[in-house]
């Protein structure tokens, strides 16, 4: 298997890029640095754009990046990306951000498990780069946003790009938005600690027909990210939208629930599971999480008793356990 060269690519056509992640998580910001900074090079074309719906933060969200050395005479949205950037991992559950990336492409991931694993799970052939940018993010930033480390990571994808620039990029973006000093700062630290934790290997995992593009997707079915109140999208679920490692919880072994239909009522999504009784007229025994569950948190709010939590959560990958671990 041969990995295609990202510089090579853009030289002679276009170079094309996709994004996957979820609104409120940074991935608008680092393709539009990564457009800021191709645009600060001479001689090179870009087109950047995201895609997203009215849903609340959380939804699943595109973001499109062409660079080339030659005028881009194309602005349609991005189906064949040389390289495709994941940011969530709960994202990656209903969208395949794979989808069209040609045989030995790059994939980037921000995520603490390994190449391998990512490989294995995902069934990709090419190279595999991955960074826990949520644990860069809390660590210099205070909060588990990966933007910053998707954006180093994409840069490292490309390469042949100074990391002075790539720096001074994004902070330039951040002084835009007028980000304090201090945080700046931070940001700073956070774009070094990234080059230093980027892991990267080439794997042949993909099966055949595995990220085929279709044209028909299937009658009702909606863009990434779109949903509608009679819920016809059968991917775009809701429970994308809650935070990465987190699921609602419900515990009432005492049967502490009064019947007040609270929750019942300020669920947005109807999710709340209850039976008759006579004595309180319902009692609630749990939600459905699966779905459409996107941790709004009414239910933790308006429950007298509270019977909700929000506790974490972390999705095991059966099929990325390898023969050491077994043994």
């Amino acid at each position: 298997m041969r990995t295609l060269d990202p510089r090579q690519i853009f030289e002679q056509s276009a170079l094309e890029v996709r994004g996957d992640g979820k609104a409120g998580g940074g991935l608008v910001l680092a393709f539009q640095s990564l457009a800021a900074l191709f645009s600060s090079l001479p001689n090179m074309h870009v087109q950047e754009w995201p895609f997203f719906s009215s849903a609340r933060r959380g939804a699943n969200i595109r973001s499109f990046l062409r660079v080339s050395s030659k005028p881009i005479d194309v602005g349609c949205e991005v189906t064949r990306p040389v390289i495709t950037l994941l940011m969530d991992e709960v994202t990656g559950k209903t969208v395949d951000f794979a989808l069209g990336v040609p045989h030995g492409g790059t994939f980037v991931l921000n995520t603490r498990r390994t190449p391998e694993e990512c490989a294995k799970h995902f069934h990709l052939s090419g190279r595999v780069m991955t960074v826990p940018g949520d644990d860069i993010g809390t660590r210099f930033l205070k909060h588990p946003i990966g933007n910053v480390s998707a954006y180093v990571a994409m840069t490292e994808a490309i390469g042949g790009l100074e990391f002075e620039t790539v720096v001074g990029t994004f902070l330039g973006q951040l002084k835009k938005r007028r980000i304090p000093d201090v945080l700046l700062e931070r940001n700073r630290e956070a774009l070094y600690a990234t080059k230093e934790a980027i892991q990267v290997g080439e794997f042949d995992e993909a099966r055949p027909g595995d990220h085929a593009t279709t044209v028909f997707s299937g009658y009702g079915e909606l863009p990434i990210g779109a949903q509608t109140r009679l819920r016809l999208s059968q991917t775009n679920h809701t429970a994308a939208f809650a935070r990465s490692g987190f699921r609602l919880l419900f515990n009432d072994p005492n049967l502490s629930c009064t019947g007040c239909s609270h929750c019942i009522t300020n669920c947005p999504e109807g999710i709340i599971r209850f039976q008759p009784d006579e004595a309180r007229g319902v009692l609630v025994t749990g939600a459905d999480v699966s779905a459409f569950c996107k941790l709004c948190g009414e239910c933790i709010a308006v429950c007298p008793e509270k019977l909700f939590t929000e506790g974490k959560y972390e999705e095991v990958w059966e099929d990325t356990v390898t023969e050491e671990a077994r043994s």
